[in-house]
């Protein structure tokens, strides 16, 4: 059975808790058992000195009796060793006037110094304290007269804390466990929120590409959150400005492309019409212009058959080796008549002769210049001026065409090459308009050699289109 999957916000509430926990729980635990050490530690340390300090005591006591007869000879050793120790002059044996023995104090409790500590002699013989057999001392220091041993004090090891001191060791563990407790809720708040602010993000990302797969314009979303998911935001609204783009030319595509087929398609209907209803007889003129609207019609579909086989990336180019002046001069050549014929200056660079070798698919590049010199024949103003020049930068071929007045805006430059864009405003010609895939197919042949193209405006006054074209041109895949 497969296990439901939790939402990124409570995935992130989870992990975050847990390593808290984990955390308060390690922390917690280890300062609960440094506590309880180090109060160890501390009772030690105290035990030592005052080990230390009596041993003193009992040296100084005992230099005039090496033997510690003193010792030997109390009724109750280690009750006057520890009045001794603490400064406290020794009981007397009866009450006052001959009454009875004052009072013994009350036992010193399991933990003190005296209950705890042992006095034996050079033989191991007890002078003082109570042994422990199944005890053995932890601390076991020499009793010195003159730099002799004479006795030993041996301390037992500490029992667990009791009183005064197991009340404060229980008041810090519980203190530790509340603060564990209160830094647990608190991270897990925290890790609420946390995640609730990291997710959101994501969860505004997650409606915007429901909206873009299901047809919808995606809302452009503010960059929020960590610096990758910000980033990742900005990328899908390039994403979902760049579909809209591409919606928007897919619908102009089918409207443009329906007008451009409309038109022959009409005038070849209506003559067909025409001369089935005998309005018009099937002459030799009448064929030539319904020859030259199907010869329309195909170069259309040919032009929107090269583009589309470029933007699917199979434009196919067959290099072959060739001579770039004399291929471009010839073809350029062929333009000067029909330029001359609108009223139209076509100027060309001067043929010296010198070769330029280069490796190109010379149909396809043909094909690139007659769009470029066709498209300023059909959008130049008479009386004007079209110049045409190339030159060799090093390993590329950079060709130039210009033309004069009426220029482009600089909002249609950027949209020259697009299929089917015309610049309606200042270079449409109802007459002879094009379909408005020329310089879209010559940017596809140009990145199909590994050039580039570009459109600026011409010292002329009207349009410069420049293409790069690299000496050896890229093969095609096979």
């Amino acid at each position: 059975m497969q296990l439901p999957r939790l939402r990124l916000a409570h995935q992130l509430s989870l992990l975050m808790a847990a390593a808290v926990v984990l955390a308060v729980v390690v922390v917690g635990t280890l300062s609960a058992l440094n506590l309880r050490n180090g109060f160890r530690d501390y009772l030690q340390a105290r035990d030592d000195e005052q080990l230390m300090r009596l041993v003193a005591v009992l040296e100084q006591r005992s230099v005039n009796d090496p033997q510690l007869q003193w010792l030997r000879d109390e009724p109750e050793p280690m009750r006057s060793i520890m009045d001794t120790f603490n400064g406290r002059p020794g009981r007397p044996r009866r009450g006052p006037e001959g009454g009875p023995p004052n009072r013994p104090p009350p036992p010193s409790p399991r933990d003190s110094l005296g209950e705890r500590l042992i006095i034996r002699d050079r033989q191991g013989q007890a002078l003082a304290g109570r042994p422990h057999p199944a005890e053995r001392p932890r601390t076991v220091r020499a009793i010195k007269v003159g730099g002799v041993e004479v006795a030993f004090a041996e301390l037992m090891q500490e029992p667990e804390p009791e009183g005064l001191d197991a009340r404060f060791l229980q008041l810090q563990t519980r203190r530790l466990v509340w603060a564990a407790l209160a830094a647990i809720g608190l991270s897990i708040l925290a890790a609420w929120w946390l995640a609730g602010h990291w997710s959101r993000p994501l969860v505004a990302l997650q409606k915007a590409t429901r909206a873009m797969a299901r047809g919808r314009g995606a809302p452009t979303l503010q960059p929020s959150g960590a610096l990758e998911i910000a980033q990742l935001v900005d990328d899908v609204n390039h994403m979902g400005q760049e579909l809209d783009r591409l919606e928007n030319a897919r619908r102009m595509w089918i409207a443009q492309i329906s007008h451009e087929l409309r038109t022959p398609l009409a005038v070849l209907r209506g003559e067909m019409e025409a001369i089935e209803d005998g309005a018009r007889q099937a002459t030799q003129e009448v064929m030539r212009r319904l020859q030259g609207e199907v010869l329309q019609l195909g170069r259309l579909v040919d032009d929107l058959h090269t583009v589309s086989v470029a933007d699917m990336g199979a434009l196919r180019c067959t290099l072959t080796e060739g001579d770039a002046h004399a291929w471009l001069w010839r073809v350029a050549q062929s333009f000067t008549e029909p330029a001359a014929k609108r009223g139209l200056d076509l100027s060309l660079p001067v043929r010296d002769g010198t070769p330029l070798p280069v490796q190109w698919d010379f149909g396809r590049i043909e094909q690139l210049l007659a769009n470029l010199i066709t498209n300023s024949l059909r959008y130049t103003d008479a009386p004007g001026r079209i110049a045409m020049h190339w030159r060799s930068e090093g390993t590329t071929v950079v060709l130039t065409v210009e033309d004069s007045k009426p220029g482009v805006n600089n909002e249609d430059l950027k949209a020259l090459f697009e299929p089917l864009f015309r610049a309606d405003r200042a270079r449409q010609r109802s007459a002879h308009g094009g379909s408005g895939l020329g310089l879209a197919i010559v940017r596809s042949i140009a990145q199909a050699h590994g050039g580039s193209v570009h459109a600026s405006h011409a010292d002329l006054g009207g349009l410069r289109v420049t293409v790069r074209l690299p000496v050896n041109g890229k093969r095609s895949p096979l």
